[in-house]
């Protein structure tokens, strides 16, 4: 992000985290509904940052270093390990939300999803110059280091914050508790998971697609659309995932705000070490 847009983004999210502290729960029970539109992006939400993460990984593989043989078959390893890992969460991870809104769901469809975040990615991958390839391998490395970061943060909130999701109410007026409060119930239970949005934190890593134009031909010159489709992506996801009950939307702005500080940090860290201006 840029300076301005980076300042901009975050003076907007305190303000509208002001006011959410004190309209939480009026916002949340004039938009519960469950519909069609929550029940989508519930989803598919996530899969762009399994898509991304994915991508670098294979990109990580594609100009992995090959003066050492060594080295060379460690870093293979370690690609082929995270893009498996990437690949199965993309896979089951979306399969698991198609059963929770639609039932029954065979196996296979896992599977398939699978191949095609791995065809989408590869076909992605052949189309960057080897020319690019620092700044392609210095993107898979913030890619990775900022989902790991992501997973461990949010789900060590989740585990001791302890906020109890609308939809798991009985009677809001008693259980409601505002973002701020930890309420500690001794470990991760997802009646409990409200705070942060996971959701919302996976979603609004879809920044990562800002980058792709350093390197990636077909985006040169597109930097505006893929700020415009990310924002409009995080803004959706996070609309949804008040629309399903399953979050505050108190619980939606700190999650994108934690999650696009993390990529902050992560990205201009990583290029600080990679001596790397333009990714």
């Amino acid at each position: 992000m840029q300076k301005k847009e980076r300042i901009a983004i975050f003076l907007i999210g305190i303000l509208m985290l002001t006011v959410f502290t004190f309209t939480d729960l009026q916002i949340s029970t004039a938009l519960y509904t469950k519909n069609l539109f929550g029940r989508v992006f519930e989803v598919i939400g996530e899969l762009p940052f399994v898509f991304l993460a994915l991508f670098g990984s294979i990109l990580f593989f594609r100009f992995r270093s090959r003066k050492n043989i060594a080295v060379n078959i460690v870093l293979a390893i370690l690609s082929i390990l995270l893009s498996t890992l990437f690949l199965f969460m993309g896979g089951f991870m979306t399969l698991n939300y198609l059963r929770d809104n639609l039932g029954s769901v065979p196996t296979f469809v896992a599977v398939l999803l699978a191949l095609a975040l791995l065809s989408g990615t590869v076909l992605l991958a052949i189309k960057v110059p080897k020319e690019y390839a620092h700044r392609a391998v210095t993107y898979s490395i913030i890619a990775v280091v900022y989902f790991v970061l992501v997973i461990i943060i949010m789900n060590s909130l989740k585990a001791s914050w302890g906020r109890m999701r609308l939809r798991e109410m009985t009677v809001p007026t008693m259980q409601f508790t505002r973002w701020f409060v930890i309420t500690n119930r001794g470990g991760f239970d997802n009646i409990y998971a409200s705070f942060p949005s996971g959701h919302s934190m996976n979603s609004a890593a879809i920044i990562l697609l800002t980058l792709l134009p350093s390197f990636v031909p077909v985006l040169f010159g597109k930097e505006k659309l893929m700020r415009g489709i990310c924002y409009t992506w995080i803004l959706l996801v996070g609309t949804s995932r008040v629309v399903m009950g399953a979050h505050f939307a108190s619980d939606v702005i700190v999650g994108i705000m934690l999650s696009l500080a993390i990529f902050e940090i992560t990205r201009v860290v990583v290029c600080k070490l990679r001596h790397e201006e333009k990714v």
